[in-house]
């Protein structure tokens, strides 16, 4: 594992063979089109990884090695060009060529961090406790569909880690909205972050009630 300074903890994926490096219940991602956005998981044991998974259309544009039609990994089972929403599958699979980073909790200075690699929220949850919460949603569904701005893989694994759905890479793409718009960033940031926050969890209570009437 590699640290630089003003950068999250790298190891790439033939040093990380030795998942000593990796604990269960860690919060785990890695960069998509070259650092624009990163995709984020819960690394659950025995090189195995649940994670959310964006819309298939959306995710295959980002991929690195994935075609309109993929072969199911030998490992793990998974079609990169069927399997959607909340999926568990090999390190390798989620990884996708890229690189493996940890991410970090209790952050309180963001100067130099990459988005999308750290949070002020506190990782309550134990490690044990972490992936039962990933395998529950993984099973019941419950957490929702995917969606960048309020309801992505960044939300799902900080919530498994602290009970709380929260991404810093949207609520910063909320920010520079808000200071394009002439609002002051961080605190219109975080009027339209709660805004779309709001109507995703609506939307899935109406999407909820007209499946059970």
């Amino acid at each position: 594992m590699k640290q630089h300074q003003g950068q999250p903890e790298i190891a790439t994926r033939d040093e990380s063979r030795d998942i000593a490096v990796l604990a269960p219940g860690d919060h785990i991602y890695t960069a998509r089109r070259g650092g624009s956005y990163s995709h984020h998981g819960i690394y659950v044991g025995d090189d195995m990884v649940i994670h959310l998974q964006p819309p298939r259309q959306s995710y295959a544009k980002s991929s690195k090695k994935i075609s309109s039609c993929s072969v199911e990994c030998k490992k793990c089972g998974y079609k990169p060009d069927c399997d959607t929403e909340i999926i568990k599958t090999c390190l390798d699979c989620f990884l996708d060529g890229g690189s493996l980073c940890l991410y970090e909790y209790g952050v309180s200075d963001f100067r130099n961090k990459p988005s999308g690699s750290c949070s002020p929220s506190t990782a309550s949850r134990t490690g044990d406790e972490v992936v039962m919460v990933a395998h529950n949603l993984l099973e019941t569904g419950s957490f929702g569909g995917y969606n960048f701005a309020s309801n992505n893989c960044e939300d799902f694994a900080v919530f498994c880690k602290t009970g709380m759905g929260l991404s810093m890479q949207a609520l910063e793409g909320f920010q520079a909205a808000a200071s394009f718009l002439g609002a002051e960033d961080e605190i219109g940031g975080l009027a339209l972050y709660g805004a779309a926050k709001a109507i995703h969890a609506g939307i899935n209570m109406i999407r909820k009630q007209t499946t059970l009437n």
